[in-house]
């Protein structure tokens, strides 16, 4: 096991993910709070979250299978994400944000599953973060399947807009985002301090 010392010593690139997954969080945050569309302002932040990814996976070690997954998740989810941010009167933009969210949320799992093959700190995140995904995922699979359960976790409005229904709810996108910004503010924390290693 590593020593204090030598854990404490970060790589440029992990450095460099926790800054902009840090900047990446704090901006979904804030732009959480606005109803104006703001789209250049999303869309910087996008880009900044997925420079922050591609850092964290590099550091994970893109050649794990898990990691990878997430990654390639994570694709789909910024398609789906610039698809709804650059036309957000299209008829499919209840189809953008329902993969959105689907994507982004196994993302997220996989990672976490992936930290609970990792020393006993990255475990315990792991295991919080894997049933905090777990259950959304459910309840996107259980409104499909059950009518009226999806509205009990508030993703009613994503799963009508996604049948062809005009897109006014984006508290379930919201949770989302809120949800990735404390999964990215956590990671950026463990890229910052040496943590997470190269495991390549």
């Amino acid at each position: 096991m590593p020593s204090i010392n030598e854990r404490a010593k970060s790589s440029l690139n992990a450095r460099m993910g926790a800054v902009a997954l840090l900047v990446a969080a704090l901006a979904l945050l804030a732009l959480a709070t606005q109803q104006a569309a703001l789209t250049p302002l999303r869309l910087l932040t996008t880009g900044i979250s997925t420079l922050g990814v591609w850092a964290f996976c590099d550091e994970m070690g893109m050649k794990k299978p898990l990691n990878r997954a997430g990654f390639v998740s994570y694709a789909f989810a910024l398609f789906a994400r610039l698809s709804a941010l650059l036309e957000p009167q299209s008829p499919a933009v209840g189809r953008y944000y329902l993969l959105y969210a689907f994507a982004l949320l196994l993302a997220m799992l996989l990672w976490s599953v992936a930290y609970l093959h990792r020393q006993r700190e990255l475990k315990v995140i792991g295991a919080v973060g894997a049933m905090a995904t777990l259950a959304p995922i459910v309840a996107l699979l259980a409104g499909h399947l059950a009518l009226g359960a999806g509205a009990i976790f508030g993703i009613g409005s994503l799963l009508a807009a996604a049948e062809g229904a005009t897109m006014n709810d984006f508290s379930f996108i919201k949770s989302i985002d809120f949800m990735f910004s404390i999964w990215a503010l956590v990671s950026a924390w463990f890229l910052w301090f040496g943590h997470i290693r190269s495991a390549d």
